[in-house]
């Protein structure tokens, strides 16, 4: 009896060890993790593109999808709904923002970002409109396609989204050029 006594103490110690370890340790390193990455999907210049990839539609007409995709760009914590234009190709996304809350260059490059990944991930949207609290902007497809110089569709490759997209909108003269190259207002 003694013995067995042993080992139910032995394995009771374990078991509180390895708890202590999991929730002193092992947790709060996993929910930093996640609360950094979470952090560098606000950001274009850190967000993760390839994420997207469940969210390629040939058709802009599900909703679910279009929702699903821009919850997963950055600014996706002040959206604020959406609405379809299937006659236009025109998904309008709308944002409880006012540009005066943010800084404009970080924006316009959230915007650009924003729009170029829709139009890659979604063949058939010919154009973004994002509407914010005092203001909208329209992006165009052709638009966006003439600033990389590429088909959109190629642009699925990461390599080449971050070559084509993300490293032109480092500097804050290259946001300005996208974004009144792509942008139509």
């Amino acid at each position: 009896m003694r013995g067995k006594n042993i080992w139910i103490i032995a394995l009771i110690v374990l078991g509180v060890v390895g708890l202590v370890f999991v929730e002193g340790f092992v947790n709060p390193r996993n929910e930093a993790k996640q609360n950094r990455y979470e952090a560098e999907q606000q950001n274009p210049l850190t967000h993760d593109f390839t994420a997207l990839a469940k969210y390629r539609s040939p058709y802009m007409g599900d909703n679910s999808n279009l929702s699903h995709l821009n919850q997963a760009l950055p600014l996706r914590e002040r959206l604020n709904g959406y609405q379809l234009y299937p006659e236009t190709f025109t998904a309008q996304v709308n944002y409880s923002l006012n540009t005066h809350e943010m800084d404009a260059e970080e924006l316009e490059r959230i915007l650009v970002y924003n729009a170029i990944a829709n139009f890659v991930m979604i063949d058939n949207l010919e154009q973004v409109v994002y509407q914010l609290e005092n203001t909208s902007h329209i992006l165009r497809r052709e638009a966006a396609q003439q600033w990389t110089g590429r088909e959109l569709k190629e642009l699925q490759n990461p390599e080449l989204w971050n070559s084509i997209v993300r490293d032109k909108l480092v500097e804050p003269v290259q946001v300005k050029e996208a974004f009144s190259q792509i942008v139509d207002n």
